[in-house]
């Protein structure tokens, strides 16, 4: 390997990504605490502070990767931080409302695209099932894949499913980015569950996975609406007696170098 991957949580879903020569930013959520909408009129979103300041963020980014725009991966403030001429890969759904803030490099990912050696390959899924997952709209997870390199598939705010199960079957990734937040809406979730996976299905995951599957959990202890914490994912998985090398649960802006 011609070098190290590394992959930072910066708060929620967004991350930094070094991969194949490539410094990717996925799901900015760049606002200060408090200043965005509760998700359900309890706590204003983001519920933490950045732990970083701005530069560490968005200085000398080759892309943004875009799994869908909530307003908890895309917030307003993004346009501000941003540099409006930065590659900007979205689902195709998303596409004109990027584009509409005023990013001039903007390219929605029907199925993979190559830039060098990095080729980032698109997942569709489900953002919760029935009416919930309806109204949430299109989502979209991405692998990461390059020669020399681990396979990374970010799974976004995918639910697990067959869909799922059979992406993980073709690329064989050696680590998933799952977003472990368990968010729900109380009025549909009593009947159709959470909308992104909570600590059960997470369990569901790595008993299903083979072993040697890492999963990375990140989407924790940001919004409202977001039950499972990082404390309740880790007794969940030692109740379920999973190894814990199997399971890397980062604070926000950790590093981990794969």
């Amino acid at each position: 390997m011609e070098e190290k991957v590394t992959i930072r949580l910066i708060r929620n879903a967004t991350l930094r990504i070094h991969y194949a020569g490539k410094e990717i930013l996925v799901d900015p959520m760049l606002a200060g605490k408090g200043t965005l909408q509760s998700a359900l009129g309890v706590y204003k979103t983001p519920r933490v502070h950045l732990t970083m300041p701005m530069n560490e963020i968005a200085d000398g980014l080759d892309m943004v990767l875009l799994t869908h725009n909530h307003i908890d991966h895309y917030d307003p403030t993004v346009k501000q931080h941003l540099a409006k001429n930065i590659l900007f890969l979205t689902q195709p759904h998303d596409k004109e409302s990027i584009t509409q803030d005023g990013f001039t490099n903007v390219e929605s990912i029907e199925k993979d695209k190559a830039i060098g050696n990095l080729t980032i390959h698109r997942i569709q899924g489900h953002h919760g099932f029935g009416k919930i997952g309806e109204m949430m709209g299109p989502v979209s997870g991405y692998v990461l894949t390059a020669h020399g390199f681990p396979t990374i598939y970010i799974m976004s705010d995918c639910k697990w499913e067959d869909c799922i199960r059979q992406a993980i079957e073709q690329f064989s990734p050696d680590y998933i980015i799952v977003n472990s937040g368990g968010a729900i809406f109380p009025e549909f979730s009593q009947t159709e569950g959470s909308i992104i996976p909570d600590e059960q299905e997470v369990m569901t995951m790595l008993d299903e996975l083979p072993a040697h599957i890492k999963l990375i959990a990140v989407h924790m202890e940001a919004t409202d609406h977001g039950q499972t914490t990082r404390a309740i994912l880790r007794n969940e998985a030692m109740h379920h007696e999973i190894e814990m090398s199997r399971l890397i649960i980062p604070e926000d802006g950790e590093i981990i170098i794969l």
